[in-house]
């Protein structure tokens, strides 16, 4: 059984972007409600700004004195062309076009003005052949509106930080069970696997040994040619079947074992790493060509050596599946920029539809053109090994024209 480890990176990214993804609807949905909230507050204290200044007005208008100095609030009076009014009231008051509207019978008003930089509110009134008009000054009324916004505004950048914080907490907590069932999953599927992988092997040779077994007794035995060709087809059937359901489990061992972090892995030359897998891969080759082109020395990458490994393996693997038994495969490797080194495998078999140029790279997924076309497991986990090593993988092909694949992985200087 697998020690209980961290995910491996590519789930680790998932779940914290999952979780920070959470953390900022948290946060982003305390943002609107303090927005709404600081919103509703500021409403309802300028209404009752406006209120209190029309209140006070209209007690003015009711029973003040024109005479009398009341802070913040001027009272004239205007009969005629006689204006009585307190000393030292602002410039350009009483307003004169309401004044006159209320001497042609317009209704009592109330008007925002703006004189001088300072905002008023002037109540206009008509009383027999007076005219009465209150100015109130809302300097105050504007300040304590400022004081509101800028406390309004502390709280919600102290409640953003706040949010930030309580939702980066509760997104861990929230993504902590997801975590546990992908590392329930993954160990049993890697403790399904491992069990699997002793029977499945001994299966595979049983069958390889009867069906070279059977080939030596077909001719001392001399059965007819028909009945020995047609048990040597199905023995070669379920010698095949066996390694491919070998193959299979290997790949869910690895899938489910791989994990390869920043400071973890050795060191190693990715040329001589290649070059050692081609010559494992030569006895399936048959008649094919398998060229290995290297451009450019110390192309020392980072990593898991037997994860890389398997992914050259399974890109060679992929080729020579899909080639002819004359087909030519080509694994050239060469530095694309500073600090990158690329790997392409290249073969002249019989590609794919562009269209499935990402879903080739997904676990069993189907072929969207027509076809009993599918994939398994091998593409998906050399996309998840490139992606561990912080590099990329990428397909390129066309139906009968052979198929490209690049990996791009970072180099160690």
């Amino acid at each position: 059984m697998l020690r209980r480890s961290a995910p491996p990176a590519p789930e680790r990214r998932m779940l914290a972007r999952a979780a920070a993804v959470l953390a900022c609807r948290i946060a982003s949905g305390f943002l609107v409600a303090l927005a709404l909230l600081g919103f509703c507050a500021y409403r309802v204290v300028l209404d009752e700004q406006r209120t209190q200044a029309r209140h006070e007005m209209a007690m003015a208008l009711d029973l003040g004195s024109p005479d009398q100095a009341i802070p913040c609030l001027w009272l004239f009076e205007v009969d005629g062309a006689s204006v009585r009014h307190a000393p030292q009231v602002p410039a350009g008051f009483p307003l004169q076009s309401a004044v006159a509207g209320a001497q042609a019978g317009a209704p009592p008003a109330q008007t925002h003005v703006t004189v001088g930089k300072t905002d008023f509110e002037v109540l206009t009134v008509r009383r027999g052949a007076v005219v009465r008009q209150a100015v109130f000054d809302t300097w105050y009324q504007q300040a304590d509106l400022d004081h509101l916004a800028r406390a309004l505004l502390l709280a919600g950048l102290l409640g953003v930080v706040l949010a930030t914080v309580t939702g980066a907490v509760l997104g861990r907590r929230s993504i902590a069970p997801l975590g546990d069932a992908l590392e329930r999953q993954r160990r049993f599927v890697a403790d399904a696997s491992h069990e699997l992988r002793t029977p499945l092997t001994r299966l595979h040779t049983r069958a390889q040994m009867l069906l070279r077994w059977q080939q030596e007794q077909a001719s001392a035995d001399g059965l007819p040619e028909e009945r020995s060709e047609r048990l040597t087809s199905e023995l070669r059937a379920m010698v095949q079947s066996a390694g491919e359901v070998n193959e299979v489990v290997e790949d869910l061992l690895m899938s489910a074992g791989m994990r390869t972090g920043p400071n973890r892995g050795e060191y190693f030359d990715l040329a001589t790493l290649a070059a050692e897998v081609i010559e494992a891969e030569r006895p399936r080759l048959a008649g094919r060509a398998l060229v290995l082109t290297t451009v450019g020395d110390g192309l020392i990458v980072k990593g898991a050596r037997s994860s890389v490994r398997r992914m050259i393996s399974t890109l060679l693997d992929n080729a020579v599946s899909h080639t002819t038994p004359t087909g030519r495969i080509e694994l050239s490797l060469r530095r694309a920029g500073r600090g990158i080194v690329e790997l392409d495998v290249t073969d002249d078999g019989d590609g794919f539809d562009p269209a499935d140029r990402e879903r080739i790279f997904e676990r069993f997924a189907q072929s969207g053109s027509p076809g009993p076309h599918h994939f398994g497991l091998g593409l998906a986990l050399a996309r998840e090994i490139a992606t561990d090593h912080g590099g990329t993988i990428r397909a390129v092909g066309r139906p009968g024209q052979g198929a490209a694949f690049t990996v791009r992985l970072p180099l160690t200087d």
